[in-house]
């Protein structure tokens, strides 16, 4: 067992020759040393030269150096030679230091409240009392401590990992102090648990340390422990069997570092100040080690922080390049289709057009570069038909394929277009939000179709005559002839005149069934309404169509009266808003045409209605609306035409204009 002999001082004052960078500081630093009344009596003498080093070598117990560890000082090396065997005794902050710094005896760290009274301890150690005398065993000892310690300081400085400085530590604890009892227990879960222990602690004796327990204050405290007997604090249990005195210096927040003795007192304050030296080394170290791994961690997350943008920024390098191939394509095919197409793109959610092609351009006669960025349900559905409009605007948000019918002016004039509404998709085949309108015309088509359903009706109409009405007159010519041939009677022969009358009769009325003057053909009501609504001044009115009616007219003939009686509706109803109702509270004018059992009708809806409604037929307001009586004429004289009876009726919701005796075709 080896254990620390603790010298006793000696009478006789001891001579110290104290060095410092500055002549100040040296008066500072041996005036603090002369100013400790405990320990032997001593005389310093300040210096800052290194050359009087030698020249007070011979006289003086012990040579103080305050200054710098660092191994490549050159003054600290100069101070070393110039001591020769006169105990040196280096007094420094507490930083790493290296082999390169033997010729120290003695090692105090400086900075902290006692550190005076520790240097007067190592002085009192390395001189044992003797003011002149040398003690080569003493000196070599002082020597191999302050080794040690700069051996342990660069050891545990070198340290990464947190279990291999605590054995370093508990290591270079051993070979500093010379006491082989030496262990460090860290916080864990409440308890404080052995980490690193020396060879000569028996192991299988140390169990975990509950932090009320005494041996725990240090750490509590975070403040050193030196128990000199165990044996005589009732409170305390030693550690393991026969350890009597006992040293307890904290690792910062993190643990304990434990120096026990067989022997009672067996520590004094020189050995707890090299033990808290080390343990606020350990304490930088393991500090140091934390702030560098959270550097090294913070380093690594920004590098895949960094790895993760230029992978979303190449992502989308390449999603840039593949929207541009795929709208270079797009264009392409846009302008390959031989329809008049839109290509629509959204911007803030809603559908405007982004291009279209040349065939569009064509048909309606727009440019492309001004039709940029338009939104396009208002684009390509007439101003009014609020129906159409409507339904366009929810198959783009849809985004869904969608086909509706629409009536447009064109350079050409009004034609029918079935608007398709196709969707783009991406790859994933989710809807980009992107897509084409496409138009075909099929105005010729349906005039076609028209055309075939009113001559099947004309013929199933001429099947029906011929087969209800002249059957009675063949039947009767064919049975007056016979009697006729048999008797020679003049009056069966003008009963056969008579049914040959009758049948010329019908023949003239089938010819009239087959055609007529008007040179009519199939047309429906919604169209004809709709081809009014684009030519007729509608300002900010809506139009409403709620049922289809397929009549035969003259188109031209009701292109015209729908014309008449649509602005007819939207004046009226105007003209009708009580003075004292605000253009904002009135709002705008709503035209409904739609079917009856009998006809159709156009109804006009004003927005505020006056309390003395009517209901009474008035067909004199045509005349009132413009005082000319021209729109009235006009639509009566097409209803004559076509031999339909007009009504009109006000109330006070509006004015409904009533078309009845209408045949309709069916289809």
């Amino acid at each position: 067992m080896t254990s620390m002999v603790h010298p006793t001082p000696q009478p006789r004052p001891l001579l110290i020759l104290y060095v410092a960078a500055t002549e100040a500081d040296a008066r500072d630093g041996a005036d603090a040393i002369e100013s400790i009344r405990e320990g032997p009596e001593r005389t310093v003498h300040p210096t800052a030269s290194v050359d009087r080093i030698r020249e007070w070598t011979p006289e003086v117990d012990c040579v103080v150096y305050a200054g710098s560890v660092d191994p490549d000082d050159t003054r600290l090396s100069e101070a070393v030679d110039a001591s020769g065997s006169t105990p040196f005794i280096l007094y420094a902050d507490g930083q790493t230091a290296s082999r390169s710094s033997g010729g120290v005896d003695g090692y105090v760290r400086r900075g902290t409240a006692d550190a005076p009274v520790h240097l007067v301890d190592e002085i009192s150690w390395h001189c044992h009392g003797d003011g002149r005398s040398r003690n080569p065993q003493l000196r070599d000892r002082g020597r191999e401590t302050g080794t040690a310690i700069l051996e342990t300081t660069a050891a545990i400085a070198t340290c990464r990992e947190r279990d291999r400085l605590f054995d370093r530590l508990v290591d270079g604890t051993v070979d500093v102090l010379g006491f082989e009892y030496c262990w460090v227990a860290t916080i864990n879960f409440g308890e404080l648990v052995s980490r690193a222990v020396s060879s000569a602690v028996p192991d299988d004796q140390l169990g975990s340390t509950p932090l009320d327990d005494p041996l725990s204050a240090a750490f509590r405290a975070r403040q050193s422990i030196r128990i000199a007997d165990v044996d005589e604090l009732e409170a305390v249990d030693p550690p393991f069997e026969h350890a009597r005195s006992l040293c307890c210096v904290p690792v910062g927040d993190v643990g304990v570092l434990y120096v026990a003795s067989e022997l009672p007192d067996a520590f004094d304050a020189t050995d707890l100040a090299l033990l808290e030296g080390l343990c606020e080394t350990a304490e930088s170290i393991l500090e140091r080690n934390w702030t560098e791994t959270g550097i090294s961690n913070e380093r690594d997350r920004l590098q895949r922080e960094r790895d993760r943008i230029v992978e979303q920024y190449n992502r989308l390098v390449n999603d840039r390049n593949r929207l541009e191939t795929d709208r270079n394509d797009l264009v392409s095919v846009v302008a390959s289709l031989s329809e008049p197409t839109i290509r629509y793109e959204l911007e803030d959610g809603r559908a405007v057009v982004a291009d279209v092609n040349d065939p569009h351009e064509a048909v309606f006669g727009d440019d492309a570069e001004a039709l940029t960025g338009v939104p396009v349900a208002e684009y390509a559905i007439p101003n009014g038909l609020i129906e159409e409009r409507t339904s366009l605007r929810e198959a783009v948000q849809a985004n869904e394929q969608h086909r509706l019918s629409c009536r447009r002016e064109t350079v050409d004039g009004v034609r029918e277009f079935v608007l398709t509404v196709v969707p783009l998709e991406t790859d994933d085949g989710d809807g980009s939000g992107d897509g084409l309108l496409v138009h075909e015309d099929v105005t010729e088509s349906r005039r076609r179709r028209r055309e075939l359903a009113a001559i099947s009706d004309r013929l199933e109409t001429i099947a029906e005559l011929v087969e209800d009405e002249t059957r009675t007159p063949l039947n009767a010519a064919r049975g007056y002839l016979e009697l006729a041939e048999k008797t020679g009677s003049r009056e069966h022969f003008e009963m056969v005149e008579n049914a040959h009358e009758q049948l010329s009769e019908f023949f003239e009325a089938l010819t009239d069934v087959a055609g007529t003057d008007l040179e009519t053909e199939p047309a429906g009501i919604r169209e004809m309404a709709h081809r009014a609504w684009i030519g007729a001044d509608t300002a900010d009115a809506k139009l409403v169509t709620e049922d289809d009616l397929l009549v035969a007219a003259d188109r031209e003939q009701m292109r015209e009266l729908f014309e008449h009686v649509l602005q007819a509706a939207i004046e009226i109803e105007h003209a009708n808003t009580p003075s004292w109702v605000s253009a904002d509270a009135a709002g705008t004018v709503t035209v409904t045409v739609g079917a009856t059992d009998d006809g159709f009708y156009v109804a006009g809806h004003r927005p505020s209605s006056d309390e003395n409604g009517r209901t009474d037929p008035n067909a004199e307001l045509l005349v009132d609306a413009d005082d000319t009586g021209t729109q009235l004429e006009v639509v009566e004289r097409v209803a004559d035409a076509h031999g339909w009876d007009l009504g009109v009726a006000e109330d006070e919701d509006g004015t409904a204009f009533a078309f009845r005796g209408v045949d309709a075709i069916d289809t």
